[in-house]
């Protein structure tokens, strides 16, 4: 192009977007502020290429120094109404009067350059001078405008890396609360599973309690009922030798008899005690807070003085069924009832300390607990 043509071409692209801004309305925001910036950028490298590549050769020339200074006036005015143009709200009819004031102004600027300033530039010019003039103003337009490119491309992967930024920032945030929810729920439910937990351990307590206590009622009943039992059958043998006193020459199948039924009697009395005790026994074991080695143990010490009670009678009733005298009679009464009353308190007393041991080691858990939580 020739320097007319250009200087002509790049004052057109100004006046395209004067006119472009003139048509937006108040509610328009964006669309004014993003026409205003490109208005700006466009005015304020018109005027500084100007001001580097035609100023300075009017300035050479006695009678273009006037121009010069003109050019350089107009170039302020057009700065000082673009800065005005620029403070302006973009959302009321006041930015439309300051851009009036600026389009007058640019077109009163662009006219007196074609009237007065380029016939004098291409008067001092020759025709190559005036081709590399124009080829220079065409490099630093595009150079500008290139530059104006690469600047908003930045500010867009600016924008871009912020707003990404931001995503990483919302997604950390997002993250740490579904955390948080996480953890509080876990908390939860392990404080249920603990409530659970310590529910189960304190009805297995109470369990073990009550099958230890159960375990030493029975033992004393037991006990109860087997001294009554001996003693009745002691009785019922200290009756039957004071009549044989009366009767010495009564039969030995007679006395036989009579010794036989009172030990079937006693014991079936040893067999209920015996069965209610176990039962007992069964359920106290059936508790993981009662040890297996107490229940074991108070099965054996029960077992052992069945047995042994169970013995006692059968041999009193053999050495009863040997007796020949009332005298032979009382001797094995005495020795029966005194070995089966010694061998009771033995049985009694164990019986009765490992009740008390299976009742300390079934409250020992609930005890322990509640000084856990004490």
């Amino acid at each position: 192009m020739t320097l007319r043509q250009t200087i002509q071409a790049a004052s057109e692209k100004a006046a395209d977007l004067i006119t472009k801004l003139s048509a937006t309305s108040n509610q328009a925001i964006k669309t004014r502020e993003n026409l205003f910036a490109d208005l700006s950028n466009e005015l304020s490298h018109y005027v500084e290429i100007e001001e580097q590549h035609l100023l300075p050769l009017l300035r050479k020339h006695a009678e273009t120094k006037d121009l010069a200074a003109d050019a350089l006036k107009g170039n302020k005015d057009l700065r000082a109404a673009l800065e005005k143009l620029s403070g302006q709200s973009k959302d009321d009819d006041a930015f439309l009067e300051a851009l009036a004031d600026l389009k007058k102004g640019f077109q009163q600027y662009v006219r007196n350059e074609r009237k007065e300033l380029l016939p004098a530039i291409l008067k001092v010019l020759t025709d190559e001078e005036a081709a590399d003039m124009a080829t220079g103003i065409e490099d630093a337009v595009e150079e500008a405008r290139k530059a104006d490119r690469d600047e908003k491309r930045e500010e867009a992967a600016q924008a871009k890396r912020e707003a990404e930024e931001k995503e990483r920032a919302a997604a950390k945030a997002r993250a740490r609360a579904a955390k948080i929810r996480k953890e509080k729920r876990d908390e939860k439910l392990e404080e249920l599973a603990l409530a659970k937990r310590e529910a189960e351990e304190e009805k297995q307590a109470a369990a073990a309690k009550r099958a230890a206590v159960r375990t030493r009622k029975a033992a004393e009943r037991a006990a109860r009922e087997v001294t009554e039992t001996v003693a009745q059958v002691m009785d019922e043998g200290s009756t039957a030798a004071e009549a044989r006193t009366h009767d010495i020459a009564g039969t030995l199948a007679g006395r036989t008899q009579k010794i036989a039924a009172d030990t079937r009697e006693a014991m079936s009395v040893y067999g209920d005690t015996a069965r209610k005790i176990f039962g007992d026994l069964q359920a106290a074991k059936s508790s993981p807070a009662v040890s297996t080695q107490v229940v074991s143990e108070i099965s054996f010490a029960w077992m052992d003085w069945f047995g042994r009670a169970a013995r006692a009678n059968a041999q009193a009733s053999r050495q009863l069924m040997r007796s020949r005298s009332l005298k032979d009679i009382a001797e094995v009464q005495k020795e029966f009832a005194t070995s089966t009353m010694q061998n009771w308190m033995d049985r009694r007393a164990a019986v009765l300390r490992l009740a008390q041991r299976g009742s300390e080691q079934g409250l020992s858990p609930l005890q322990a607990h509640r000084s856990d939580t004490a």
